[in-house]
């Protein structure tokens, strides 16, 4: 056997400490320790890592790796099957175990890194195979990539000024979502959804755009130009923000019309075209129906063709709420 060198034994010193950190990286992966920063960065507060401070490259990269680190392991939980979904608590035990007090003073990184631990162990893991609630669906990680490039990039999409890159990949997925419906022109506007702070801004919008189309002169003669009340009908089953759009938008909930539904859930096309009829011989004027592929209580989907039909029989406007 060869004499072991004093360069060979600190060789294979340095080897057994790469894998002990091997180890230590895995096992972090996979829940079996837990992610922690160094005294000397975990110590530090805000203004000690960049931005405010030029030359804290390496502080700050330990401090974000060590975050990445958290969200690893919350990924590798969601999609193990042996999980809980939820570690449930009563609000009054959630709130002995979070420390929810707003502090005058900042928090050390390490305190960030820990609430960040403690956050993700209390969340619903709503993409975890086992999660069967309504909105939710699986993590992709390709997605999760783009949202965490997205946010470091931190711009704005005014303009190409601002944006070159973001604006030119804009125009591409729009040109690609409008060839898809059969639209070959239209602008990059989308309305922000209906769960967001402004959460009814699309069924206004539509809403609007539907009375414009069948009486265009309303924009300057205004009530005194439609003959009659204007009707809309939606099922028994839709978003809250259609009973919403008629309340705000002048109609009155009394003639938003909530069309019975099937068994599955589904608005049942010969009740629409019963109650289009019984609103138009009292002299009214149906002029919009809402329909929705995917509710949120049953996830049904309304037969589209079929009420598509009568649309076009009464001159309706269709919305289709997906």
């Amino acid at each position: 056997m060869s004499k072991l060198t004093l360069d060979g034994f600190f060789s294979y010193c340095k080897q057994i400490a790469e894998h002990i950190q091997l180890g230590e990286r895995m096992a972090s992966l996979s829940g079996q320790s837990t992610p922690k920063l160094t005294s000397g960065v975990g110590n530090l507060y805000y203004d000690s890592i960049l931005p405010y401070r030029e030359d804290a490259g390496p502080q700050t990269r330990e401090f974000l790796a060590r975050v990445v680190d958290v969200l690893l392991d919350f990924i590798q939980k969601v999609n193990d099957r042996d999980e809980k979904i939820l570690e449930f608590k009563m609000p009054e035990e959630m709130q002995k175990v979070l420390d929810l007090h707003l502090p005058d003073e900042p928090l050390p990184l390490k305190q960030l890194l820990e609430d960040c631990k403690v956050t993700l162990k209390h969340q619903v893991k709503t993409g975890h195979p086992h999660f069967f609630n309504q909105l939710s669906c699986g993590l992709d990680i390709i997605s999760l990539a783009g949202e965490w490039l997205t946010a470091a990039a931190n711009t704005n999409m005014f303009t190409y000024e601002i944006a070159p890159v973001f604006i030119l990949m804009e125009n591409v997925v729009l040109e690609k979502m409008r060839a898809m419906i059969g639209w070959k022109t239209g602008d990059s506007i989308l309305a922000p959804g209906k769960y967001s702070l402004v959460a009814l801004c699309p069924i206004y919008m539509l809403f609007l755009a539907a009375r414009h189309h069948k009486f265009p002169q309303y924009k300057e003669k205004g009530l005194t130009s439609i003959p009659g009340h204007l009707v809309m009908f939606t099922s028994d089953q839709c978003h809250y923000s259609v009973k919403s759009c008629a309340s705000v938008c002048g109609l009155g909930t009394d003639y938003c019309v909530c069309v019975p539904s099937d068994e599955r859930g589904r608005m049942i096309p010969t009740e629409l075209e019963r109650l289009v009829r019984y609103h138009k011989d009292r002299g009214h004027v149906p002029f919009f129906v809402n329909a929705t592929s995917g509710t949120t209580v049953l996830g049904a989907f309304d037969p589209l063709m079929e009420i598509a039909d009568i649309c076009e029989k009464y001159d309706m406007w269709m919305h289709v709420d997906v």
